[in-house]
């Protein structure tokens, strides 16, 4: 079988923008600026004839610099004058990246192809999550004030929006610049969801902790509150870039830490100035319960005509020290 090697010209987001499959022992490509070339390509950095690539008879790829001023670099490394012999890997020709294959790389088992939920069902997900949010909007704003609740509406409506355009924007320019796509429902889904689950989660939090007076509550609801912010954070890294798993899961983590100290400076600010917020104080329910003996009717109605005999002595002592006169006269 004749040696064969494939050569893939990179995009910015790692996509081939230009590939070519050269076979046969000895075969030749250049690689520069100049139209003569067998891979023209569009950098400044690049000399008008760069590289010179010669496909050996074992298979393996003979990598030679014409010399240029800027070189080739594999892996960050510059190769010498004499080039180098390479079975596969990625040649950096200016700035452009060009990756090279050939018939002796080893190649990976074939992958199952999953799609997750979330990629199948993003549109109806997004919807529903667009929809609680402004539910949450339309009902504290009923809450606050019913008599002004088409004013109140609309306020939250428009801010709801904004927060959630801001945020799905956001990572949608992120997925744009470094994987080439959108993905804007995907990231709305994401975004929809955790921004609901936030505001309905506190608010039920809110009214569990009046009502049933459970002080273990608040914990809780921030643990919850910060893995769910990481889980969001995580996704939308998956979606958006191409790093590695451990640089996603670390800066997932620093979500819920920057996340809930922000939220906690503005709290601190925000808490005392509103009218409606409350206190837990200590437990209201007694520490023991005593029971005492029940008492007969009369035992309660002893005193009862020394009372008497008191008060219209009292009254009788009243009268005498300031008579009431006749309105008649």
């Amino acid at each position: 079988m004749d040696p064969v090697m494939l050569l893939e010209v990179l995009d910015d987001h790692g996509d081939v923008v230009l590939r070519q499959r050269i076979i046969g022992a000895e075969r030749q490509c250049t690689v520069g600026r100049s139209l003569s070339c067998d891979i023209p390509i569009d950098d400044p950095f690049a000399a008008s004839e760069h590289a010179l690539l010669t496909l050996r008879e074992d298979g393996r790829v003979h990598v030679r610099d014409l010399g240029t001023r800027n070189g080739i670099r594999i892996a960050g490394e510059r190769i010498g004058r004499d080039g180098r012999v390479l079975g596969s890997g990625e040649l950096r020709i200016g700035r452009t990246r060009v990756r090279m294959r050939t018939g002796s790389e080893p190649l990976p088992p074939e992958r199952l192809f999953r799609r997750d939920l979330l990629q199948v069902y993003r549109t109806p997900i997004a919807s529903i999550g667009v929809l609680l949010c402004m539910g949450f909007a339309v009902f504290m704003a009923w809450m606050s004030a019913p008599a002004q609740l088409a004013e109140g509406v609309l306020v939250g409506v428009l801010v709801a929006a904004a927060a959630l355009g801001i945020w799905a924007g956001t990572w949608a320019l992120v997925s744009r610049l470094t994987v080439g796509g959108w993905q804007l429902r995907i990231h709305l889904a994401l975004a929809s969801l955790c921004v609901a689950s936030w505001a309905w989660g506190y608010w039920l939090y809110g009214l569990g902790a009046f009502a049933l007076q459970w002080r273990r509550l608040a914990p809780v609801m921030v643990v919850l509150a910060g893995v769910l912010a990481f889980l969001v954070t995580w996704r939308h890294l998956h979606y958006a870039t191409r790093l590695r798993r451990i640089a996603k899961v670390s800066l997932a983590l620093l979500a819920p830490l920057l996340g809930g100290g922000l939220w906690w400076l503005v709290d601190l600010q925000l808490d005392p100035r509103t009218v409606n917020r409350i206190v837990q104080g200590p437990p209201i329910q007694p520490p023991s319960v005593r029971v005492s003996p029940s008492l007969d009717l009369a035992d309660y109605l002893v005193d009862v005509s020394e009372l008497k005999r008191d008060a219209n002595r009292n009254r009788q002592q009243s009268l005498l020290a300031s008579p009431i006169l006749d309105q008649e006269e």
